[in-house]
């Protein structure tokens, strides 16, 4: 006699649903964590992109310029190679940022504070010593697990900020 080798349908029934419910447990934890991570990845290309305007404006010996446009989630940073014309300006980096990242704050006031070029650009310029000559501000992120903003000081310092539900406290 020939034994018979296979499962019985109750047997796949189980595993079936074993499978369903370990997929229905990631999916749920790890989604929320996904919006998070885009949070602070758009939170750290904002932060990087500024260091690198300044890094790029001292290393060059002349004005660079971080531009962010909020309305299509563009960041770069731009060699002013003549400020006194925009047509020989070198475009340096360029990135667009995640499209769950919207500007905007739990609190009153403007989603950025940088020097305003138009509509919906904003800008900040870095001068050959690394200081900020035109657009210290801020720029408030929304998204994943909260809100975020970056502060651009005179000097050419940044500091990240995260909103813990009543106040603005450092870090990320």
């Amino acid at each position: 006699m020939r034994s018979e080798r296979g499962m019985s349908l109750a047997e796949v029934t189980v595993v079936m649903v074993l499978v369903a419910v370990i997929t229905t447990a990631v999916a749920t934890y790890s989604i929320p964590w996904l919006g998070r991570e885009e949070m602070r990845g758009a939170v750290y290309t904002v932060q990087e992109y500024l260091q690198l305007a300044r890094v790029q404006a001292v290393a060059r010996n002349r004005d660079c310029r971080f531009l962010i446009d909020t309305s299509s989630l563009q960041v770069s940073v731009v060699d002013l190679n003549d400020p006194a014309t925009s047509t020989d300006d070198l475009s340096l980096y360029s990135v667009t940022l995640s499209s769950r990242v919207t500007f905007g704050r739990p609190d009153p006031g403007s989603a950025v504070t940088l020097a305003a070029v138009s509509g919906s650009l904003y800008q900040a310029t870095f001068a050959a010593d690394g200081s900020v000559t035109a657009g210290a501000g801020l720029i408030a992120l929304q998204g994943g697990d909260g809100s975020y903003r970056v502060n651009l000081y005179g000097a050419g310092g940044v500091r990240v900020e995260r909103w813990d539900g009543s106040a603005w406290v450092a870090g990320s």
